[in-house]
């Protein structure tokens, strides 16, 4: 088990995602969030960032919101972002394998975030980025092309 991250689309209905009566998400990125958000600090694909941060009644863990202008600006460097060079210079693999063996006090803020995934000791590359990260990865591209199409916003909850 873990927490999960689930994404909303949002054109006029912020207030209703936020009080939990929006039902289906647009995307569950599952636990990969945590890994993601370690990937792209400069980029906020997962925006867990304070000034993201809005009060909720789905979840106590956090949800966050980058309205459509945000969604936007963050669409157009998608064809950037998901070039197979520029996705495994973000990936560290060795650092995600050893996060928890790590000492707290060492790990900074970004760092502490990925505890959040549940890393097995004898988890491959293959395994973890090639068949559970970067599937997820790619919808969350997908969905801000689209989101920004459409020109809505997103809501972001960790569950």
């Amino acid at each position: 088990m873990g927490i999960t991250g689930v994404y909303y689309m949002e054109k006029g209905n912020l207030e209703d995602i936020l009080a939990g009566h929006v039902q289906e998400a647009a995307l569950d990125i599952d636990k990969t969030w945590s890994l993601i958000a370690g990937m792209f600090p400069d980029v906020p694909l997962v925006p867990i960032q304070e000034q993201y941060k809005v009060d909720s009644n789905v979840t106590e863990y956090g949800s966050f919101y980058l309205p459509a202008g945000k969604v936007a600006q963050i669409a157009l460097q998608i064809p950037g972002l998901r070039q197979p060079k520029r996705v495994d210079e973000r990936i560290d693999f060795e650092k995600w394998t050893r996060i928890h063996n790590m000492d707290l006090d060492s790990l900074d803020e970004q760092a502490l975030i990925l505890l959040a995934f549940p890393m097995r000791d004898d988890e491959t590359y293959e395994e973890l980025v090639d068949g559970y990260l970067l599937p997820h990865l790619q919808s969350l591209f997908d969905l801000f092309e689209e989101a920004a199409r459409q020109q809505s916003g997103l809501v972001f909850n960790i569950v």
